[in-house]
């Protein structure tokens, strides 16, 4: 009898603890910053043809224009590329990318040096703040200049001033 009173004590001391653990946690999670410190990228609008310097752009969702001074950008890992199963063509390494903030909106250019000569490129973000870590992957098609020029002069012609964006 005694060992079964001490055992039904143990379990009520220990059933006490854990409803105090679970209330102070759920006191701190609700004390917590709401807003997740999350960034997203939107998709990537390619402003250049096939044989011309990539020049694209890519919003960044959710960020304040004070983010674009802490972000790290940067093509993702040799290794990145191999766990999601993409090549890693060596016209990747001239990629450059470049925060910057437009009408309050925050993005990243992404540039290359030289013409691109491949009509399509594969690419992964590494994305890097201090609140989180990133990485997404891109599919940029890159017409011919003539065609290029064709579907401006459309757009124009129907009122849309949309460039082309391509995502995966």
């Amino acid at each position: 009898m005694l060992a079964l009173d001490s055992n039904n004590k143990y379990r009520r001391n220990t059933v006490r603890k854990v409803r105090k653990l679970i209330l102070v946690l759920a006191f701190t999670a609700s004390v917590l910053p709401i807003h997740a410190q999350a960034l997203g990228l939107g998709d990537i609008t390619v402003n250049s043809a096939l044989n011309q310097k990539l020049d694209a752009r890519i919003d960044v969702l959710s960020a304040i224009p004070e983010d674009a001074e802490v972000l790290i950008i940067r093509l993702a890992s040799a290794e990145a590329f191999a766990n999601a199963g993409m090549d890693r063509p060596q016209v990747l390494n001239s990629l450059k990318f470049k925060t910057g903030v437009d009408a309050g909106t925050v993005y990243i250019a992404v540039t290359s040096p030289k013409p691109v000569r491949e009509p399509s490129l594969n690419l992964l973000l590494d994305v890097d703040w201090p609140k989180g870590h990133l990485i997404r992957q891109y599919s940029i098609l890159l017409e011919p200049p003539v065609a290029m020029q064709k579907r401006t002069a459309q757009q124009a012609a129907s009122g849309s001033n949309r460039p082309a964006m391509y995502d995966e």
